[in-house]
């Protein structure tokens, strides 16, 4: 569970002053725009020394929200998030919910043509049983539950799932097919630039709304896949999703620490080694977070 401390983050005045410069709402005025990161140039230098000649298989979100910089970015890029679609989707369901459509306790009755592969516990011998709504988010993001996520799919839409996801400004993101269920050779899309911003607004709170936010951050800071984030960096609290398939290993998410927070996203595709590719995910982890500013006494 997260700490209480951790809700003493959020500051109001600061959140709308970084959602403004997040956001860039007044384009047409340059004044009104947050600076580039202060250390990009170092930043570009650093991940290409850290990942050396697969530095073009890479795209990279990175925000310290107690600075007043833009997020930095990294080769941004449409790419398969895999199963970090599935934030998307929870972002959708928590909607429905804040806005009285839909509650965390309904419960769906899991049918045969629900179950399939991959990650996740439900399994054939769980059809004919029942989920909460709140059990099968909690699944879809804990443990990548394919079934939970394909069942949150159907009830509330594919359509109205990316109706929400363009109408909150995700333009590189669409989700085109079910887990594990092809749709014509079709694949969901997603970048670091959507998955930072969905993150960074969820830091906020200002996502869904308070009660849905805080659910969210908590269901986050469940994630069972720890081998990356958490790994790298055990003292941070980490609310964040994974996302794999063959050749692809992707994590995002809120990091809170004593040193400061931050969001970061790290998306990947194409590489030969697994076991390489999240090595050279965990240095670049450790070195976006020493470049904290010490928090003054």
């Amino acid at each position: 569970m997260l700490s209480i401390a951790i809700w003493m983050h959020h500051d109001e005045g600061a959140a709308v002053q970084a959602e403004s410069a997040h956001e860039n709402r007044d384009a047409g005025s340059e004044e009104r725009r947050a600076p580039a990161a202060r250390d990009a140039a170092d930043l570009n230098r650093n991940i290409a020394h850290i990942l050396g000649g697969d530095s073009g298989r890479y795209a990279i979100y990175f925000w310290r929200p107690a600075e007043e910089e833009e997020p930095f970015l990294y080769q941004n890029r449409p790419m398969s998030p895999a199963s970090m679609i599935k934030v998307f989707i929870m972002a959708a369901v928590m909607q429905e919910v804040h806005d009285g459509r839909l509650s965390l306790e309904e419960k769906l009755t899991i049918q045969e043509a629900d179950v399939v592969g991959g990650a996740g516990v439900i399994t054939w011998y769980n059809i004919g049983e029942s989920r909460s709504i709140r059990e099968l988010v909690s699944g879809m993001i804990t443990n990548s539950d394919n079934t939970a996520t394909n069942m949150l799919i159907d009830r509330l839409g594919m359509d109205k799932i990316n109706r929400y996801i363009q109408g909150h400004g995700y333009g590189d993101t669409q989700l085109v097919h079910k887990m594990m269920i092809g749709n014509g050779g079709r694949k969901n899309f997603s970048s670091v630039k959507d998955l930072g911003k969905l993150f960074s607004r969820l830091y906020y709170h200002q996502l869904v709304g308070e009660t849905e936010d805080r659910f969210m951050e908590l269901v986050l800071s469940g994630q069972k896949d720890r081998e990356c984030f958490n790994a790298a960096l055990p003292d941070f609290t980490i609310a964040h999703k994974t996302g794999e398939v063959t050749g692809l290993y992707d994590d995002g998410g809120i990091f809170y620490g004593r040193q400061g927070d931050f969001v970061l996203v790290i998306m990947n595709e194409g590489f030969t080694s697994r076991g390489d590719t999240i090595d050279d995910m965990k240095k670049l982890t450790q070195y976006f977070a020493s470049t904290l500013k010490k928090k003054k006494k």
